[in-house]
């Protein structure tokens, strides 16, 4: 096995840049956080729409992340021309790095080296749109990237595609190589206690939180997916601290973050986190340390739901007009418990919407932690708390009471515990 190379400190990575020459970005991205099921056709309705309407787009679809690259290309294809794609105008690319043994007409590992094809490059650039279907996001930089990390001929075609006003879609491994570095593996309570690890063109093993190469389609900063579900936001925050990136985007299952002309457009059933270290890293107020552990003091939190957007070049929410403030003393709690778990599904969310909008206290907290079986163990406290620009804004959409929750703070405290048995 390799060296790991634990960052010990906040050490810069570089985001992508331009090539000389190279003008910005005109297109749109879907960024999806998987699982996509009660909202699939409005994100995929939308990812339509941005590629020219059903009757116009040209779609390419990817399927190089998942470990049955044929079967998942044909399904992804399905739903599209379920919403009205003709069959026609959807291609699946021959992109994979393993072999699916259930296609025994097909060995899909034989088209690794595809991103070299200049007859698929050529068929590439005739497209409007290009979806990347979950699975493995380290195998999008195996079959794009060249051996020294540059683009492949096929990589630069989809880059044409997204310049000249194309839309890039892709769900949970498709929505993770969105940026450039991804993260690739790893998890919230571990990335607390041992940092990060960067390997530009190979996933470490998640001893803390992995990060690697990605495509860098959003410029803007990081992205996490599956998000408020699996509990990310540990790793996000420390993934932030360990690169040159300060805005982070964690988008959760069956939502989708759609960036266009410089904002962020909230689609689907749960929600966005907008985590703004900016700040915060630029004052000193993000850490970590193998000593220490994660510290953080005056990182911007804000929690939007379908329809909100973000301003990324002002770093300033939008939430959707019709949404209200929540009555100052209406609060449904007077206070809000503590929160012992909160990299479990939604707990933060839940300390967000119940702790912070839903509370008439000025802030609420939550604890994360390991024990041995002595009951020892060493975790992180984190505080949220009102700022004088907070809002708590709430709108019923289909029926469902949603929310925004708009300039929270958060500060970050590593702490040890010793739970006694009775």
């Amino acid at each position: 096995m390799k060296p790991r190379h634990l960052l010990a400190s906040c050490v810069c990575i570089l985001t992508a840049a331009l090539l000389p020459g190279q003008e910005a970005p005109q297109g749109s991205l879907v960024i999806s956080g998987g699982n996509l099921t009660t909202a699939l056709d409005r994100i995929q309705g939308r990812f339509i729409e941005l590629g020219g309407g059903a009757e116009n787009i040209r779609l390419a679809i990817i399927p190089a992340g998942s470990i049955e690259p044929a079967v998942s290309g044909r399904e992804n294809a399905a739903d599209f021309i379920r919403l009205g794609v003709a069959a026609g105008r959807v291609r699946v690319f021959p992109l994979a790095v393993v072999d699916d043994p259930s296609t025994p007409d097909a060995d899909e590992s034989r088209w690794a080296g595809n991103g070299a094809d200049a007859a698929l490059a050529r068929e590439m650039r005739e497209c409007t749109a290009v979806y990347f279907v979950g699975g493995d996001q380290i195998r999008y930089t195996q079959t794009l990237k060249t051996a020294d990390g540059g683009d492949t001929p096929l990589l630069r075609a989809i880059r044409e595609v997204y310049a000249r006003g194309g839309v890039i879609g892709g769900s949970s491994a498709g929505a993770a190589m969105m940026c450039d570095p991804m993260i690739c593996d790893g998890y919230s309570m571990k990335a607390l206690l041992a940092g990060a690890d960067y390997r530009p063109a190979a996933c470490a093993e998640a001893r803390g939180v992995s990060l690697a190469a990605g495509l860098g389609f959003f410029t803007a900063g990081m992205v996490d997916q599956h998000f408020l579900k699996r509990g990310r936001v540990g790793r996000l925050l420390v993934a932030l601290c360990s690169g040159a990136a300060g805005l982070g985007i964690g988008v959760d299952e069956d939502t989708s973050a759609v960036c266009r002309g410089g904002t962020v457009e909230v689609i689907g059933s749960s929600g966005v986190l907008v985590v703004d270290a900016v700040e915060a890293k630029a004052s000193g107020g993000l850490s970590w340390s193998p000593a220490g552990g994660l510290r953080a003091r005056g990182v911007i939190v804000h929690y939007l739901e379908e329809g909100d957007r973000f301003d990324l070049a002002a770093r300033q929410p939008l939430p959707r007009p019709e949404r209200r403030p929540v009555a100052k003393g209406k609060e449904a709690n007077e206070n809000y418990p503590l929160e012992t778990n909160l990299f479990a599904p939604d707990a933060f969310r839940n300390m967000m919407v119940d702790g912070l909008a839903e509370n008439r206290q000025a802030g609420t907290a939550g604890i994360a932690f390991t024990l041995d079986d002595g009951g020892r163990g060493l975790g992180s406290r984190w505080t949220l708390r009102k700022t004088p620009r907070f809002a708590g804004l709430y709108a019923s959409i289909r029926d469902i009471d949603t929310y925004s929750v708009i300039y929270a703070s958060l500060d970050v405290e590593p702490i040890s515990l010793h739970i006694k048995k009775k």
